[in-house]
C-alpha cells in the first residue's frame, strides 16, 4: 500500500498505527518470476537450468500434476507409472498414477493421495510446496503451510 502525506487509508483501516505519521512507507516493488497454472489452485516455476520444477498446490482429497512434470514423466493413458514422492522427513513413497479424461485429453494425479496427506499430518486446504527433481524424477515435498481462517473485523 502506497502511503502519501495526504493519504489517510492506512489510518483509516484496521491498523496498528494510530496516527498517519507512523505509517510505513513503500517505495519498491519486486516482482517474482512465477507462472499461473490451473487457476488460483497451483502456480508452476521453472529453473533457469531446467533441472528443478518448482509448483505448489493447495491440499484437497485429490493431486494433479502439472503438465510440465506429466509431460516430462512421459504419462499417457497406458503408460501410467509410479512416482517417488519425498516427504518433509525424508522419506520416499511410491505412489501409483492415475488418469482422468479431461476433453479431449487427460490429467494426471496420483491414487490413495488423501493417505499421503494424513501420514504426512497435512490437512485439507494447507499450502504444499513442491520440487520435482528431473534427473532423479523425484517428488520432493520441501515444506507446507497450514490453511489460516481469516478473522473478521479489528482485534
Amino acid at each position: 500500500m502506497l502511503v502519501s502525506d495526504e493519504s489517510l487509508i492506512a489510518h483509516l483501516t484496521c491498523s496498528k498505527f494510530r496516527n498517519k505519521n507512523e505509517s510505513v512507507v513503500v517505495d519498491k516493488f519486486m516482482v517474482a518470476e512465477t507462472t499461473s497454472v490451473s487457476r488460483k489452485r497451483s502456480t508452476l516455476k521453472r529453473s533457469k537450468t531446467i533441472s528443478i520444477i518448482e509448483f505448489t498446490k493447495v491440499a484437497e482429497n485429490r493431486m494433479r500434476l502439472p503438465s510440465a512434470i506429466s509431460d516430462e514423466l512421459s504419462l499417457s493413458f497406458h503408460n501410467l507409472r509410479d512416482v517417488s514422492i519425498q516427504n518433509i522427513r525424508c522419506e520416499v513413497t511410491n505412489m501409483k498414477t492415475i488418469a482422468e479424461k479431461n476433453g479431449d485429453g487427460y490429467r494426471y494425479g496420483f491414487s490413495k493421495w488423501s493417505a499421503f496427506l494424513k501420514s504426512n499430518k497435512n490437512t485439507h486446504g494447507a499450502t504444499l510446496f513442491f520440487k520435482y527433481v528431473k534427473s532423479s524424477q523425484l517428488l520432493i515435498l520441501t515444506k507446507f503451510l497450514h490453511k489460516t481462517t481469516k478473522k473478521r473485523g479489528c482485534p
